[in-house]
């Protein structure tokens, strides 16, 4: 099936559409919320909420962005208005230079930070931005259309986040890790 016609499937209530279209982008989506929140249980429910105001709101589809970016804005608000419930229910959101500050100064100098664990210490707008953009794979057009915004806005945001993710991993490794080890063979 075509995109259109599986568009056209999903408007008129055609389980076979609909599932063509689920089959189609749920791994990416689950993807990435997944990456978002961290939490697998979690990613599966918001995938879940995703799908079910895809198909509730097919209809206001309009066209002008691909059904995937379509797809991937409803999944983004429902993971960003989850992660701001969890932190606003944790006592939670302070910015990532606070949540380095606190793996600084409370784990060993030999800590290694992947960029899994740095993502997380991310602001959830600047965690989305990089990922609808390194592995979603969107240009800025499309993160403009998923997240609502201009794409020069895009661009700061991104280059904004690019910064902060910079400062969490060079943060996050003791001097002596970058030393050549006394013992390494050159």
């Amino acid at each position: 099936m075509t995109e259109a016609e599986i568009l056209d499937g999903c408007r008129r209530g055609d389980r076979q559409a609909r599932h063509e279209l689920y089959v189609q982008t749920s791994t990416r989506v689950y993807r990435l919320l997944l990456r978002m929140t961290r939490e697998p249980e979690t990613a599966l429910d918001l995938a879940q909420a995703t799908y079910l105001k895809v198909f509730t709101r097919i209809s206001q589809f309009d066209g002008r962005a691909a059904i995937a970016t379509w797809i991937h804005r409803i999944a983004v608000t429902e993971a960003l208005q989850y992660l701001r419930r969890k932190g606003r229910d944790a006592g939670t959101s302070g910015p990532a230079t606070e949540a380095v500050d606190s793996v600084s100064d409370n784990q060993a100098a030999d800590v290694r930070m992947d960029i899994e664990d740095a993502l997380a210490l991310l602001e959830p707008l600047d965690r989305t931005m990089l990922l609808l953009r390194y592995d979603v794979g969107h240009d800025y057009r499309a993160i403009a259309e998923t997240l609502d915004c201009a794409e020069g806005t895009v661009a700061s945001r991104l280059n904004r986040a690019r910064e902060r993710l910079r400062f969490v991993l060079k943060n996050s490794y003791s001097p002596e890790e970058d030393a050549p080890s006394k013992h390494q063979i050159l």
